[in-house]
């Protein structure tokens, strides 16, 4: 499955007609209708993400992520998160003609979880439908009358997380400490993240200056932020982020990348200062595997 992909309802694909509903919505902002409009004017083959979104216009990207959930909430956009490997991987998302919240494809106006699974067709739109059903409504929580077993290593785990904070923000009651156990179960379980290095990031945010007033309880890995994304998701990122990409080896004599406007058509491309000279973002593809150069760009482009 492809990601960082944006999708509209096939009737408009070849042209940047916008339908009237976008226009009618009472309520709606002038800046999250002006970004519906040019979201419209892209097709499939465009890499879309908040990044490329930001190269575009003036605003950054807490103003452009407001207005992508303003249109979440109204129903005329939906998000979803792909994962790639149980990691975070990107976003696609999907236009809607409508504030009924409802795509081409029976899609819900939600923020949920897409697997990338190779096996699986790229064409396939019923793909999304089965990952929903798969995904999200499996995840139900256990009733009351259901005592959860949780497994050896999570709770081996508990007690080394229980550890990076201080006495009194641990668990004291045996329901304090069956949320703590039920929170590493899914984030390992549902949202495929493996407590190591889970552990790693908790560790790095409680040494951090602002997080370790802010970071009290590990359930909080499993809320959302104003913008709709799980902090857990957010803190690997920018975890990740910190860590250079398998590409940075790849290309010989590096000593800097630089970001430059392809003149044909306007897009961001990355490009690399070597002791044999300049290199260009084609000659950097030839160096690496196809998720290895994405990985990196997006790593470049996020200025790191």
């Amino acid at each position: 499955m492809e990601y960082n992909k944006i999708y509209k309802p096939k009737k408009f694909d070849r042209f940047t007609v916008v339908p009237n509903a976008i226009f009618r919505h009472k309520g709606i902002s002038a800046a999250a209708t002006g970004l519906y409009c040019w979201l419209f004017s892209h097709d499939s083959k465009t890499e879309m993400t908040v990044s490329f979104i930001c190269g575009h216009f003036k605003e950054g990207k807490d103003a452009i992520n407001k207005r992508i959930k303003e249109l979440i909430d109204c129903g005329f956009l939906l998000r979803v998160e792909v994962r790639k490997g149980g990691k975070f991987a990107g976003y696609n998302y999907h236009l809607n003609d409508t504030a009924t919240g409802k795509t081409d494809d029976g899609l819900t106006a939600a923020v949920f979880t897409a697997a990338v699974n190779p096996q699986q067709s790229n064409t396939n739109n019923n793909i999304y439908n089965n990952i929903y059903n798969k995904e999200i409504l499996n995840k139900e929580i256990p009733t009351k009358s259901k005592k959860r077993q949780y497994s050896e290593k999570t709770t081996k785990a508990f007690s080394h997380f229980a550890e990076l904070f201080p006495l009194k923000y641990r668990p004291k009651t045996d329901a304090q400490k069956n949320k703590w156990l039920d929170c590493l179960d899914k984030i390992e379980r549902l949202d495929g993240y493996n407590l190591r290095e889970i552990y790693k990031v908790s560790k790095e945010l409680r040494n951090d200056e602002f997080w370790q007033n802010n970071f009290l309880s590990i359930l909080k890995l499993r809320n959302t932020d104003k913008n709709g994304i799980k902090y857990i998701d957010r803190f690997m990122v920018q975890h990740k982020a910190k860590q250079k990409p398998v590409g940075y080896q790849k290309i010989k004599g590096l000593k800097e990348f630089f970001v430059y406007r392809n003149p044909a058509n306007g897009q961001k491309e990355i490009g690399a200062k070597t002791k044999n000279g300049d290199i260009h973002e084609f000659q950097i593809r030839g160096l690496m595997m196809t998720n290895e150069f994405q990985e990196l760009k997006q790593f470049v482009l996020n200025g790191n």
